[in-house]
């Protein structure tokens, strides 16, 4: 019977900030990880740049699939939030180097521009994983 309304955690995972909010969400084989920032262990953005902050949600989301027993590998799915136009050649250089050293087929993505809560955030990537080894609907 698969899992269903549990909220992912581990001790690396990132916890919620606030009530209502997981990092990550199992439902059966797929994981749903919520929007990731540039956070450091201090819960502070870190990285001056859109690439550093890239590679930063990046490995958050990383690691809170690895605590589902899951990877970037398995990423079908990512949503993009970038602070500024501009940012997009950068941000995708280091999106696209990150994914090709999976070696798996790159995620869907959609990627859009918008105003970010925190300050200093230049980018917010969520993302949707799906269990390779399950078989598919």
């Amino acid at each position: 019977m698969p899992l269903a309304d549990t909220p992912a955690f581990a001790d690396s995972a990132p916890r919620p900030l606030a009530p209502y909010f997981s990092s990550a969400r199992r439902e059966g084989d797929w994981v749903f990880v919520s929007g990731q920032m540039a956070f450091d262990d201090h819960l502070r953005i870190a990285g001056d740049t859109v690439g550093e902050q890239t590679r930063r949600c990046l490995a958050r989301i990383d690691g809170i699939l690895q605590a589902e027993g899951l990877a970037l590998a398995d990423v079908v799915k990512t949503t993009v939030w970038l602070g500024q136009v501009a940012d997009f050649p950068e941000f995708n250089e280091s999106y696209a180097a990150v994914f090709a050293a999976t070696q798996a087929p790159a995620p869907a993505r959609s990627t859009v521009r918008a105003d970010l809560m925190m300050p200093g955030a230049l980018v917010e990537i969520e993302a949707i994983a799906r269990n390779a080894a399950s078989p598919k609907d």
